[in-house]
Formats: C-alpha cells, structure tokens, sequence
C-alpha cells in the first residue's frame, strides 16, 4: 500500500469517528436468544442493529495488527462515507463495530475455490451479530488459499428459514493482506461481503450470483 494512501485513508476514518474496534467476543457481541430472517436491509437478521465486521488475522501478521485493522477501520470509514444506498440498506443505525476475532472455525488454510467456499461458522440456529466476517492472509498463506486472487467471497453463517430451506445471513471474505487500502476492497470487494452493490465494474470478482445486495432502496434478495 501507498504511504500517502494509508495516511488519507486514515485521515478519513479520524475524520468520521463512526467506528468502534472490539476485541474478541464480549458481552456487546452475544448473540440474542431469537433471531429472525429479513429481506428488509442488507442486516438480513432484523436483530442486527448495524454493520457488524470481525477480524481474523493470519498468525504470521500478529506483528502488524494495530496497522491492520487501522486499514481496514479506514476501508470501512470510506466505504460508509461513499456508497449511495448505505443508511437505505439499513447500515446507519449504528456506528459500525470491527472486532478482532471471529466466531465458528479458524483461519482458512487450504485452497478456497471461488465457487461455493465455506469458512465460519456455517449453519447456525443463532447467527451471529456480524454481517461480514473478514480472514486476512500473509503473502505466503494467500498463496495457498487464494492463488492468484487478491479475495475470494465465502459463505460465513447460513440460517433455516423453513423446512429444506437456508439463506446465507453472513458473508466472509478471505483477503491478502495487501488488498488493505486498495480501491479494490473499497470499492468492490467490501460491498460484495456486505450485501451491498458494487461501487464499480468488478475486476476479478468471482461468484458474484450469490451475493445479496441492496440498491435503491429495494429489499435484499438472498
């Protein structure tokens, strides 16, 4: 990442002082006791008061966490900031929480395939408040899991609205560490893992048919 680009991104993030960063699971992040599917907002759980994002940092990246999540505090500060259908999508309830660690299984570590990835939690009676789980590689792991890509969009939490039937309630994205700060992840990669449309024409998007978004005002499609 650019120097000047990192210090503007984080100027905007001071600027709009609309993110709270968390750590680990604590008593603001239990999951409530009934949660209810919504084609209302891109929350798609009607418990979910705003945009909710956890954090897994790749072992190999520990060193760099504080300048890690300032990134990505500043990707999502620009992404609020710039997306026309943000407070519509039902996103500017709440302030937006980042939190570091994620529920459900760890970090992926063998190769993703761009079509019908699972990582996280999976099926789950209670989703999680988090809309968007995010999995940030080093270089060398990236390699492995992702190949080339820069990201690969996953299914995180997947909840039973009837008999036979599951829509995905939570979205991952599985990043390499580099993608921090890029127009890329502002501008395509984070509105895919948030249900929201593209800001512009996707580059590298892969399985892009299965992402709920919420555009104009209109519900959100599963």
């Amino acid at each position: 990442m650019r120097t000047s680009s990192m210090k503007e991104l984080a100027h905007v993030a001071a600027m709009l002082s609309v993110l709270v960063i968390g750590v680990r699971c604590g008593t603001e992040t239990e999951e409530p006791d009934h949660v209810h599917f919504t084609t209302e907002n891109a929350l798609l759980v009607s418990e979910r008061s705003g945009l909710q994002v956890c954090v897994e940092l790749d072992p190999a990246l520990e060193g760099r966490s504080e300048e890690l999540l300032g990134a990505l505090k500043a990707d999502l500060a620009a992404l609020e900031q710039g997306h026309p259908d943000w407070q519509k999508a039902g996103m500017a309830r709440a302030p937006v929480r980042l939190q570091l660690g994620c529920p459900g299984k760890a970090m992926p570590s063998e190769r993703l395939e761009s079509k019908g990835a699972q990582v996280g939690p999976g099926l789950s009676i209670r989703p999680s408040p988090f809309r968007t789980f995010i999995y940030v590689l080093d270089e060398a792991k990236a390699s492995q899991v992702l190949g080339e890509q820069q990201a690969i969009r996953a299914r995180a939490e997947l909840m039973e609205v009837s008999d036979h039937q599951m829509v995905e309630v939570s979205t991952a994205l599985v990043i390499r560490a580099s993608a921090l700060g890029t127009a890329s992840l502002r501008e395509e990669w984070l509105p895919l893992g948030t249900g929201l449309k593209l800001l512009r024409e996707p580059s590298e998007l892969v399985n892009t048919h299965v992402t709920p978004k919420f555009s104009g005002g209109e519900p959100a499609q599963p």
